[in-house]
Protein backbone atom coordinates (compact mmCIF):
# COMPACT_ATOMS: atom_id res chain seq x y z
CA UNK A 1 0.00 0.00 0.00
CA UNK A 2 2.59 2.10 -0.03
CA UNK A 3 1.89 3.63 -3.28
CA UNK A 4 -1.51 4.66 -1.39
CA UNK A 5 -0.15 7.99 -0.31
CA UNK A 6 -3.51 9.92 -0.06
CA UNK A 7 -6.47 8.50 1.38
CA UNK A 8 -9.99 10.32 0.17
CA UNK A 9 -12.02 10.74 3.78
CA UNK A 10 -15.34 9.79 3.14
CA UNK A 11 -18.79 11.57 4.65
CA UNK A 12 -18.36 10.49 8.84
CA UNK A 13 -21.85 11.92 10.56
CA UNK A 14 -21.73 12.00 14.04
CA UNK A 15 -25.42 12.18 16.18
CA UNK A 16 -25.30 14.95 18.51
CA UNK A 17 -27.73 16.74 21.38
CA UNK A 18 -28.52 19.80 18.56
CA UNK A 19 -30.00 20.12 14.94
CA UNK A 20 -28.06 21.36 12.31
CA UNK A 21 -25.68 19.66 9.33
CA UNK A 22 -27.43 21.73 5.90
CA UNK A 23 -24.20 22.43 5.14
CA UNK A 24 -22.14 19.32 5.73
CA UNK A 25 -25.04 17.93 3.46
CA UNK A 26 -24.53 20.44 0.17
CA UNK A 27 -20.74 19.83 0.39
CA UNK A 28 -21.71 15.79 0.02
CA UNK A 29 -23.34 16.30 -2.62
CA UNK A 30 -26.26 13.74 -3.62
CA UNK A 31 -28.93 14.30 -0.82
CA UNK A 32 -31.52 17.31 -0.35
CA UNK A 33 -29.84 19.39 1.74
CA UNK A 34 -31.28 19.69 5.55
CA UNK A 35 -30.68 20.43 9.20
CA UNK A 36 -30.76 16.94 11.29
CA UNK A 37 -29.58 15.46 14.61
CA UNK A 38 -26.18 14.60 12.56
CA UNK A 39 -24.36 18.32 12.75
CA UNK A 40 -20.72 17.14 12.79
CA UNK A 41 -18.35 15.36 11.08
CA UNK A 42 -15.54 13.72 12.09
CA UNK A 43 -12.30 13.74 10.37
CA UNK A 44 -10.36 10.34 9.47
CA UNK A 45 -11.16 10.29 13.63
CA UNK A 46 -9.94 7.58 15.26
CA UNK A 47 -12.18 8.41 18.42
CA UNK A 48 -15.36 6.76 19.53
CA UNK A 49 -18.29 9.13 19.90
CA UNK A 50 -19.76 9.13 23.38
CA UNK A 51 -23.43 9.20 22.67
CA UNK A 52 -25.31 8.57 26.37
CA UNK A 53 -28.73 7.90 26.14
CA UNK A 54 -28.71 7.32 22.23
CA UNK A 55 -29.05 3.61 20.67
CA UNK A 56 -25.30 2.70 20.79
CA UNK A 57 -23.41 2.38 17.25
CA UNK A 58 -20.09 0.31 17.67
CA UNK A 59 -18.67 2.89 14.94
CA UNK A 60 -19.95 5.83 15.59
CA UNK A 61 -17.32 8.42 15.20
CA UNK A 62 -14.67 6.36 13.62
CA UNK A 63 -13.66 7.73 10.02
CA UNK A 64 -13.19 5.71 6.87
CA UNK A 65 -11.43 6.38 3.63
CA UNK A 66 -10.94 5.21 0.11
CA UNK A 67 -7.40 5.20 -1.73
CA UNK A 68 -6.54 5.49 -5.06
CA UNK A 69 -7.83 1.97 -6.20
CA UNK A 70 -11.10 2.37 -4.65
CA UNK A 71 -10.86 0.13 -1.74
CA UNK A 72 -12.17 1.34 1.30
CA UNK A 73 -10.74 1.13 4.96
CA UNK A 74 -11.63 1.88 8.46
CA UNK A 75 -8.75 3.96 9.16
CA UNK A 76 -8.51 3.25 12.98
CA UNK A 77 -7.36 -0.46 11.96
CA UNK A 78 -5.13 0.85 9.77
CA UNK A 79 -3.28 3.14 11.34
CA UNK A 80 -3.17 -0.45 13.93
CA UNK A 81 -1.13 -2.05 11.33
CA UNK A 82 0.76 0.36 9.34
CA UNK A 83 0.87 3.59 11.99
CA UNK A 84 4.64 4.65 11.61
CA UNK A 85 3.99 4.59 7.59
CA UNK A 86 1.05 6.81 7.77
CA UNK A 87 1.34 8.85 11.18
CA UNK A 88 5.42 9.21 11.00
CA UNK A 89 7.70 7.90 13.76
CA UNK A 90 7.39 10.90 15.91
CA UNK A 91 3.05 10.85 16.02
CA UNK A 92 2.93 7.42 16.63
CA UNK A 93 5.61 7.17 19.02
CA UNK A 94 3.91 10.20 21.08
CA UNK A 95 0.32 8.74 20.67
CA UNK A 96 0.27 5.38 19.20
CA UNK A 97 -1.96 4.27 16.16
CA UNK A 98 -4.30 7.16 17.02
CA UNK A 99 -4.05 11.08 15.15
CA UNK A 100 -3.62 12.62 18.77
CA UNK A 101 -6.56 14.97 18.15
CA UNK A 102 -9.76 15.10 17.00
CA UNK A 103 -10.66 17.41 14.38
CA UNK A 104 -14.34 18.14 12.97
CA UNK A 105 -16.84 19.95 10.44
CA UNK A 106 -19.13 21.26 12.17
CA UNK A 107 -22.38 23.31 11.44
CA UNK A 108 -25.20 24.77 14.11
CA UNK A 109 -28.75 25.29 12.66
CA UNK A 110 -29.55 26.15 16.97
CA UNK A 111 -27.28 27.53 19.87
CA UNK A 112 -25.54 24.54 21.24
CA UNK A 113 -26.19 23.84 25.16
CA UNK A 114 -24.10 25.59 27.79
CA UNK A 115 -21.51 22.98 28.40
CA UNK A 116 -17.34 22.62 29.90
CA UNK A 117 -15.25 19.51 29.43
CA UNK A 118 -12.42 18.84 31.73
CA UNK A 119 -9.12 19.72 31.60
CA UNK A 120 -6.24 17.37 30.87
CA UNK A 121 -4.93 16.99 34.08
CA UNK A 122 -9.04 16.87 35.91
CA UNK A 123 -9.93 14.45 33.20
CA UNK A 124 -6.78 12.04 34.66
CA UNK A 125 -6.97 12.74 38.36
CA UNK A 126 -11.41 12.53 38.02
CA UNK A 127 -11.92 10.12 35.21
CA UNK A 128 -8.86 8.22 34.36
CA UNK A 129 -8.39 9.28 31.13
CA UNK A 130 -5.34 9.97 29.29
CA UNK A 131 -6.81 13.32 27.43
CA UNK A 132 -9.48 16.32 28.93
CA UNK A 133 -11.08 18.31 25.92
CA UNK A 134 -9.62 22.05 24.69
CA UNK A 135 -10.79 23.07 22.31
CA UNK A 136 -9.84 25.53 18.90
CA UNK A 137 -12.53 26.96 16.47
CA UNK A 138 -11.82 27.96 13.25
CA UNK A 139 -15.12 30.16 11.71
CA UNK A 140 -15.32 29.33 8.25
CA UNK A 141 -18.94 30.75 7.58
CA UNK A 142 -21.95 32.10 9.29
CA UNK A 143 -25.56 31.74 7.80
CA UNK A 144 -26.93 34.65 6.47
CA UNK A 145 -29.62 36.25 8.25
CA UNK A 146 -27.94 35.00 11.84
CA UNK A 147 -26.01 37.36 14.09
CA UNK A 148 -22.65 34.92 14.35
CA UNK A 149 -21.56 34.50 18.64
CA UNK A 150 -20.55 32.39 20.66
CA UNK A 151 -20.01 32.29 25.08
CA UNK A 152 -16.76 31.95 25.87
CA UNK A 153 -16.54 32.09 30.08
CA UNK A 154 -18.28 33.66 32.72
CA UNK A 155 -18.86 37.64 32.86
CA UNK A 156 -20.39 37.44 35.65
CA UNK A 157 -19.32 33.99 37.46
CA UNK A 158 -21.73 32.54 39.85
CA UNK A 159 -20.03 31.14 42.97
CA UNK A 160 -19.57 27.08 42.79
CA UNK A 161 -23.15 27.43 45.07
CA UNK A 162 -24.94 29.52 42.96
CA UNK A 163 -24.23 27.52 39.62
CA UNK A 164 -25.08 24.45 41.07
CA UNK A 165 -28.34 25.69 42.19
CA UNK A 166 -28.82 27.39 38.78
CA UNK A 167 -27.88 24.14 37.33
CA UNK A 168 -29.94 21.81 39.03
CA UNK A 169 -33.40 24.07 38.95
CA UNK A 170 -32.63 24.74 36.08
CA UNK A 171 -32.99 28.59 35.97
CA UNK A 172 -32.11 29.33 32.70
CA UNK A 173 -32.78 32.93 32.82
CA UNK A 174 -29.96 33.26 35.84
CA UNK A 175 -28.26 31.18 33.40
CA UNK A 176 -28.52 33.49 30.84
CA UNK A 177 -27.42 36.30 33.01
CA UNK A 178 -23.83 35.31 33.12
CA UNK A 179 -22.94 35.35 29.79
CA UNK A 180 -22.69 38.39 27.16
CA UNK A 181 -22.85 37.25 23.37
CA UNK A 182 -19.15 37.28 21.67
CA UNK A 183 -19.95 38.60 17.98
CA UNK A 184 -17.64 36.00 15.72
CA UNK A 185 -17.02 36.11 11.62
CA UNK A 186 -15.78 34.11 9.56
CA UNK A 187 -12.12 34.29 9.48
CA UNK A 188 -11.62 34.24 12.95
CA UNK A 189 -9.74 31.64 15.25
CA UNK A 190 -11.38 31.24 19.17
CA UNK A 191 -9.31 28.87 21.27
CA UNK A 192 -11.04 27.37 24.59
CA UNK A 193 -9.21 25.30 27.08
CA UNK A 194 -10.65 22.67 29.67
CA UNK A 195 -12.62 24.53 32.05
CA UNK A 196 -14.11 27.73 30.91
CA UNK A 197 -17.67 26.71 30.24
CA UNK A 198 -18.99 27.33 26.57
CA UNK A 199 -21.48 27.20 24.29
CA UNK A 200 -20.87 27.49 19.98
CA UNK A 201 -24.29 29.75 18.68
CA UNK A 202 -26.55 29.04 16.06
CA UNK A 203 -25.76 29.46 12.25
CA UNK A 204 -21.90 28.74 12.86
CA UNK A 205 -19.89 26.20 10.44
CA UNK A 206 -16.30 25.60 11.26
CA UNK A 207 -13.35 23.62 11.57
CA UNK A 208 -12.94 22.76 15.14
CA UNK A 209 -10.23 20.59 16.76
CA UNK A 210 -9.40 19.36 20.13
CA UNK A 211 -8.16 16.59 22.47
CA UNK A 212 -9.24 13.10 21.32
CA UNK A 213 -12.48 12.47 23.59
CA UNK A 214 -15.92 13.05 23.67
CA UNK A 215 -15.98 14.57 27.47
CA UNK A 216 -18.96 16.80 27.92
CA UNK A 217 -20.87 18.20 30.41
CA UNK A 218 -24.26 19.96 29.80
CA UNK A 219 -25.59 22.60 31.69
CA UNK A 220 -28.94 22.83 29.79
CA UNK A 221 -30.79 20.09 29.50
CA UNK A 222 -33.01 21.11 26.87
CA UNK A 223 -32.96 23.67 24.19
CA UNK A 224 -35.27 24.21 21.02
CA UNK A 225 -37.17 21.28 21.83
CA UNK A 226 -34.42 18.68 22.09
CA UNK A 227 -33.86 16.95 25.14
CA UNK A 228 -30.36 15.86 26.24
CA UNK A 229 -31.10 12.59 28.22
CA UNK A 230 -30.42 12.38 31.46
CA UNK A 231 -26.78 9.76 31.20
CA UNK A 232 -25.51 12.20 28.74
CA UNK A 233 -25.82 15.23 31.07
CA UNK A 234 -23.12 14.72 33.59
CA UNK A 235 -20.39 12.18 31.85
CA UNK A 236 -22.65 8.85 33.14
CA UNK A 237 -22.09 10.78 36.97
CA UNK A 238 -23.87 13.36 38.79
CA UNK A 239 -23.84 17.16 39.16
CA UNK A 240 -21.83 17.54 42.23
CA UNK A 241 -19.20 14.95 41.02
CA UNK A 242 -18.79 17.16 37.37
CA UNK A 243 -19.00 21.14 39.71
CA UNK A 244 -15.12 20.76 39.87
CA UNK A 245 -14.54 21.15 36.53
CA UNK A 246 -15.59 24.68 35.85
CA UNK A 247 -13.60 28.00 35.88
CA UNK A 248 -15.36 30.07 38.17
CA UNK A 249 -13.33 33.35 36.95
CA UNK A 250 -15.21 35.67 35.66
CA UNK A 251 -14.00 37.46 32.75
CA UNK A 252 -14.75 40.80 30.94
CA UNK A 253 -15.06 40.70 26.71
CA UNK A 254 -11.70 42.26 26.49
CA UNK A 255 -10.26 39.27 28.95
CA UNK A 256 -11.83 36.82 26.42
CA UNK A 257 -10.16 38.59 23.49
CA UNK A 258 -6.65 38.57 25.00
CA UNK A 259 -7.21 34.75 26.36
CA UNK A 260 -8.95 33.18 23.43
CA UNK A 261 -9.03 35.09 20.20
CA UNK A 262 -6.03 34.16 17.73
CA UNK A 263 -4.18 35.90 15.69
CA UNK A 264 -3.03 34.37 12.00
CA UNK A 265 0.96 34.17 11.29
CA UNK A 266 1.57 34.50 7.65
CA UNK A 267 4.17 31.48 6.94
CA UNK A 268 5.56 32.30 3.54
CA UNK A 269 4.07 33.44 0.16
CA UNK A 270 4.67 34.06 -3.22
CA UNK A 271 3.60 34.58 -6.40
CA UNK A 272 1.78 30.80 -6.21
CA UNK A 273 0.74 30.35 -2.82
CA UNK A 274 0.24 32.27 0.44
CA UNK A 275 0.69 29.76 3.93
CA UNK A 276 -0.65 30.77 7.40
CA UNK A 277 -0.71 29.25 10.55
CA UNK A 278 -4.05 29.53 12.09
CA UNK A 279 -3.52 27.78 15.22
CA UNK A 280 -0.19 26.87 17.16
CA UNK A 281 0.65 23.39 18.33
CA UNK A 282 1.82 25.82 21.39
CA UNK A 283 -1.62 26.51 22.10
CA UNK A 284 -3.44 23.42 22.41
CA UNK A 285 -0.64 21.07 22.82
CA UNK A 286 -2.19 18.36 20.10
CA UNK A 287 -2.68 19.84 16.70
CA UNK A 288 -1.75 22.77 14.67
CA UNK A 289 -4.02 24.05 12.04
CA UNK A 290 -2.83 26.16 8.57
CA UNK A 291 -4.35 27.57 5.77
CA UNK A 292 -3.01 27.47 2.48
CA UNK A 293 -4.44 29.80 -0.52
CA UNK A 294 -3.15 28.63 -3.72
CA UNK A 295 -3.45 30.80 -6.87
CA UNK A 296 -1.50 28.95 -9.71
CA UNK A 297 0.51 25.61 -9.55
CA UNK A 298 1.79 25.30 -6.64
CA UNK A 299 4.32 22.11 -5.39
CA UNK A 300 3.91 21.25 -1.37
CA UNK A 301 6.22 19.18 -0.08
CA UNK A 302 5.61 16.76 2.68
CA UNK A 303 6.63 16.83 6.07
CA UNK A 304 7.54 13.47 8.46
CA UNK A 305 4.29 13.78 9.62
CA UNK A 306 0.61 13.24 8.36
CA UNK A 307 -1.61 15.81 7.41
CA UNK A 308 -5.50 15.79 7.51
CA UNK A 309 -6.99 18.34 4.45
CA UNK A 310 -10.12 20.30 4.26
CA UNK A 311 -11.18 22.30 0.95
CA UNK A 312 -12.81 25.10 1.98
CA UNK A 313 -13.16 27.74 -1.13
CA UNK A 314 -12.52 26.64 -4.50
CA UNK A 315 -11.68 23.84 -6.55
CA UNK A 316 -8.88 22.04 -8.83
CA UNK A 317 -7.15 18.78 -8.48
CA UNK A 318 -4.45 17.18 -6.04
CA UNK A 319 -1.77 15.36 -7.47
CA UNK A 320 0.17 12.85 -6.06
CA UNK A 321 2.69 10.00 -7.22
CA UNK A 322 -0.37 7.66 -9.24
CA UNK A 323 -3.41 9.52 -7.45
CA UNK A 324 -4.96 12.64 -8.96
CA UNK A 325 -8.05 13.76 -6.37
CA UNK A 326 -10.42 16.26 -8.28
CA UNK A 327 -11.21 18.38 -5.19
CA UNK A 328 -14.25 21.18 -4.59
CA UNK A 329 -15.20 22.53 -1.44
CA UNK A 330 -16.13 20.38 1.50
CA UNK A 331 -13.68 17.63 0.03
CA UNK A 332 -11.32 16.34 2.05
CA UNK A 333 -8.31 13.81 2.41
CA UNK A 334 -5.52 12.32 4.16
CA UNK A 335 -2.08 12.77 3.47
CA UNK A 336 0.54 9.82 4.96
CA UNK A 337 3.38 10.99 6.92
CA UNK A 338 5.60 9.14 4.32
CA UNK A 339 4.15 10.68 1.06
CA UNK A 340 5.70 12.27 -1.83
CA UNK A 341 5.39 15.72 -2.47
CA UNK A 342 2.20 17.26 -3.82
CA UNK A 343 1.10 19.05 -6.43
CA UNK A 344 -1.71 21.29 -6.05
CA UNK A 345 -3.51 22.64 -9.33
CA UNK A 346 -6.19 25.25 -8.69
CA UNK A 347 -9.30 25.81 -11.42
CA UNK A 348 -8.61 29.24 -13.40
CA UNK A 349 -9.95 31.98 -12.21
CA UNK A 350 -10.33 31.50 -8.21
CA UNK A 351 -7.43 30.38 -5.83
CA UNK A 352 -7.56 26.84 -3.79
CA UNK A 353 -7.94 27.35 -0.28
CA UNK A 354 -7.03 24.55 2.39
CA UNK A 355 -7.36 23.74 5.56
CA UNK A 356 -4.46 21.49 7.46
CA UNK A 357 -4.50 20.08 10.52
CA UNK A 358 -1.28 17.99 11.85
CA UNK A 359 0.18 16.90 15.29
CA UNK A 360 2.76 19.61 14.90
CA UNK A 361 4.67 23.29 13.65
Amino acid sequence: MDHDQLIELLPNRVRRNYSGGLNLDKWEHGRAPQDSDRPEDWLASTTHAVNRGMPELPLEGIGFGRDAGGNIYNLAKLFRHRGEYFLGSRAYSRAGPNLGFLAKLLDSSMRLHTQVHPTREMAQEKLGVPYGKLEGYVILAVRPGIPGNIRLGFQRAPTRVQWREIIARQDIAAMEACFDKIPVEAGQVWFVPGGMVHALGAGLLLLEVMEPSDLVVRCEFERDGILVPPDARFLGRDLDFCLDFFDYRSMDLNEVQDRCRVKSELLSQSEAHEARRKLPFSKTGCVEVWELIVKREFTWFQASYFRLVIVVCGSGEINMADHRLRVTAGSRFFVAANADAIVVHPDKGAPLTLLICQPEG
